[in-house]
């Protein structure tokens, strides 16, 4: 995510360089400032509604997600946690290098939850992926549950 806001930057800073050449100077070198700013704003946005997501999968299949968010900036500032039972969803991905979980949780909301192999562990995320594709194919509730492989 930080490299696709980089990117952005870059392509607003080098549209407002390029594409004003007509415009005085200051208009494009506050064009500029205002790109780079708005880039900022949004990485700064991104990264403080970070969320960290924890999956407990049972031998039996039972799923269990739990939510972390650190409040404040200190090391030493209080987690709130929020968490509960999920029962994973036809329509959910599993792929070798992606895992979209569409997960129901326990009101009744649905909760989609992006893996990517690079958030966990290489042991961790293939273990995740062959107990998501043991809970699809072992859930009761959901007859017809469709795997997509890649």
């Amino acid at each position: 995510m930080a490299t696709l806001s980089a990117g952005f930057a870059l392509g607003g800073v080098a549209a407002g360089l390029l594409l004003t050449a007509r415009w005085p100077l200051w208009w494009r070198l506050a064009l500029v400032l205002i790109t780079l700013l708005a880039a900022a704003l949004g990485f700064y946005c991104v990264l403080r509604s970070r969320r960290t997501v924890w999956l407990h999968i049972s031998g039996t299949g039972q799923i269990r997600l739990v939510e972390h968010r650190q409040q404040g900036n200190a090391k030493l500032a209080r987690q709130v946690m929020k968490g509960g039972l999920a029962q994973l969803l036809p329509g959910s991905t599993i792929w070798s290098g992606l895992l979209l979980l569409r997960l129901r949780l326990e009101g009744g909301g649905t909760r989609i939850v992006p893996i990517l192999p690079d958030s966990v562990s290489k042991e961790t995320f293939k273990a995740l992926k062959v107990a998501c594709r043991w809970a699809a194919s072992h859930n009761s509730q959901i007859i017809e549950h469709t795997i997509h492989e890649r």
